[in-house]
């Protein structure tokens, strides 16, 4: 029997693993609640452009079911991603209200619902947020275990290679504390994934951590070469580009995310780093270190 999968959010992450699930032969129920959104996508047309989107949109579109509201039929599947954004909020902090409103409205209707399906956070969020999660789904009487199942699944995909990324991950991370969950959760994955696909299973909280861990880590790298890069302009026929080369060529550095130029920029590294700084100073840390990354990419 096919496997029935609902994905609500259907932006950048959302569509993408939407279209490539539907692809592949498996049922989708696409949630979002811009209407206008959902009629383009009916007609096999994404809101904003990303290589091989469209193309394999309208490959899985008979597989997918597009809608702009979460009921009982959208809870009736196997696994639920959660897949809306996670923007700053005025201090700084990550906003949680998308994934509020999304569990508020799951939590009402699970009680009636035939099945027990697992709920899936994709949405990059700080450490803690699936146990915050956890009790708004339990404020209607539902279990953990009994009613729903609830994992942390972090992507990495890059703006310009999202289909590829979903294609072709360079590591599946699930988090929870469920080990049957878990092991559920990767099962499927080695249905649309190659044989010798890399998986982490850890616990909730360090899931979510890897995500800022990584993204953090990127921006200090491009970060570093751009400091290289202004010394070397200080110094007489010295060439950035060469040595930037030379160090790729270490396997300890690699190549990637070692090229000078502008800071880095987009709808990620900075809202990530940003959201890691107001976290770690809020459970009693000071980062020097990412808001020393901060202030010299902002001077970029």
């Amino acid at each position: 029997m096919k496997q029935k999968i609902t994905i609500i959010g259907l932006g950048f992450v959302g569509l993408s693993f939407a279209a490539f699930l539907g692809s592949k032969n498996i049922s989708v129920i696409g949630v979002d609640s811009n209407k206008k959104k959902i009629e383009c996508l009916r007609e096999g047309i994404p809101d904003f452009y990303e290589p091989k989107l469209e193309y394999y949109l309208k490959k899985g579109i008979k597989n997918i079911i597009f809608t702009s509201k979460i009921d009982e039929i959208a809870l009736q599947t196997d696994f639920i991603f959660i897949t809306v954004g996670t923007p700053l909020n005025k201090l700084n902090e990550i906003n949680l209200e998308f994934i509020k409103s999304v569990i508020s409205l799951i939590s009402k209707k699970l009680k009636s619902n035939k099945t027990k399906p697992t709920i899936i956070i994709k949405s990059t969020v700080v450490p803690g947020t699936l146990n915050f999660i956890k009790k708004l789904l339990e404020k209607h009487k539902n279990k953990e275990g009994i009613d729903f199942e609830l994992l942390s699944n972090p992507e990495f995909l890059r703006e310009g290679s999202a289909i590829n990324d979903t294609r072709n991950p360079h590591v599946v991370i699930v988090g929870g504390n469920d080990t049957k969950s878990r092991k559920k959760l990767v099962e499927f994955y080695k249905k649309i994934y190659p044989k010798n696909q890399d998986y982490v299973k850890t616990n909730a909280t360090t899931a979510e951590m890897i995500k800022y861990a990584n993204n953090a880590f990127l921006a200090t790298k491009i970060t570093f070469i751009n400091s290289m890069a202004n010394i070397c302009q200080k110094i007489p026929d010295t060439n950035v580009d060469d040595i930037a080369k030379v160090m790729g060529m270490d396997p300890r550095i690699s190549n990637l995310f070692l090229n000078a130029g502008p800071g880095f920029g987009g709808s990620c590294f900075p809202k990530d780093l940003q959201a890691l700084i107001a976290y770690s100073k809020n459970i009693g840390y000071s980062p020097k270190l990412l808001e020393t990354v901060q202030n010299c990419n902002n001077q970029q």
